[in-house]
């Protein structure tokens, strides 16, 4: 089975959510750090290294950021999905691109609400700047008619070919980094992981594998209590299982938005505030998020420790962090140097 998570909120549900999360950040990295990293700048030290940036987008009434890439020639645009672990194209543009279809394999994926959704598989080329994946798998979805997390898009960019392009997602700038074709060609047109790098941000956090899945995992603590999350470029804001959130005792409030999964289920949300937030080396006082049942991805989704994971991490923690994921390295890079 694949699973994937996808989220969607109607509006921001806290004017507030974050706000304090930069300001704290800098207080708990720049004492430690600022000493250990050149002054270069993140997109020169990227630069330096034989990187070349995509510059990405965001469509009105969306704060994820999607780019055009091409599947066999043909431009079509993706979210850049770091909660997908397949790329993914709806059943209309899998014909456009005259993808070949392999009817003897079924994919099954499951909505972060648990609905299954049955797709197909296709083979094409897939062209992220100069990097070129010959032969790559698509799943090829439904074309449901539903609004869903995914249908304003022809699909999404999931960590199979985040990891394939060599790829840096740089929320900061709002760029994809992939290797230049002389880096490319030192290893013979294959991209290679970076590893943990100098330069790249006051924090270097280090992901793990959500159990049998390759969905990349922070984890951390609440007051002391272990919590892992799903880090996911796929989702506009952070979200704890309701499961999870209930063991802290705390109040939320109930909203007028509502949570979209990929398969187009939908569920109201409630609004909370948790407090003392830790991550390796980062410290935050108040984290401002969503509460929603999430039993489906708990049960999928174990931590390195066997846990099911507590929440997901969305483009607001991202944005307000400034952060740049490297998917390949496992490496989430926190506050621009």
């Amino acid at each position: 089975m694949i699973s994937k998570i996808y989220l969607f909120s109607k509006s921001m549900i806290n004017q507030g959510i974050l706000r304090s999360v930069a300001a704290l950040m800098a207080c708990a990295l720049l004492t430690q750090c600022a000493s250990v990293f050149p002054q270069k700048g993140r997109a020169g030290k990227l630069k330096s290294i034989g990187y070349t940036p995509l510059k990405l987008q965001k469509i009105p009434g969306d704060e994820r950021y999607s780019g055009t890439f091409d599947v066999n020639g043909a431009p079509m645009r993706f979210l850049i999905d770091s909660g997908a672990n397949s790329t993914d194209l709806t059943e209309r543009y899998a014909t456009e691109a005259r993808l070949k279809r392999d009817p003897s394999v079924s994919v099954i994926s499951r909505g972060a609400l648990g609905r299954e959704v049955k797709s197909g598989l296709g083979r094409g080329s897939l062209r992220i700047g100069p990097v070129v994946a010959e032969n790559f798998a698509f799943t090829i979805g439904p074309d449901t008619g539903k609004r869903t997390a995914t249908s304003r898009y022809a699909g999404q960019i999931g960590l199979d070919a985040m990891s394939a392009a060599g790829s840096l997602i740089d929320i900061q700038r709002g760029a994809l980094w992939v290797p230049e074709k002389v880096k490319l060609a030192a290893f013979h047109g294959r991209p290679v992981s970076l590893g943990i790098q100098r330069g790249l941000g006051l924090k270097a956090l280090k992901l793990y594998p959500a159990g049998r899945f390759p969905h990349l995992i922070l984890e951390g603590r609440v007051d002391g209590d272990q919590v892992t999350w799903v880090v996911d470029t796929g989702a506009e804001v952070s979200v704890m299982a309701e499961e999870s959130f209930l063991k802290f005792n705390l109040p939320s409030e109930v909203t007028n938005s509502s949570m979209i999964d990929a398969a187009g289920d939908k569920i109201p949300v409630r609004a909370a505030v948790l407090y003392n937030v830790e991550f390796p080396g980062v410290n935050i006082g108040q984290f401002s998020l969503i509460v929603a049942p999430l039993a489906d991805v708990r049960r999928v989704f174990k931590d390195s420790n066997g846990r099911p994971v507590d929440g997901i991490l969305g483009m607001d923690f991202l944005t307000q962090s400034q952060a740049l994921l490297d998917p390949g390295s496992k490496v989430l890079y926190v506050g621009a140097p």
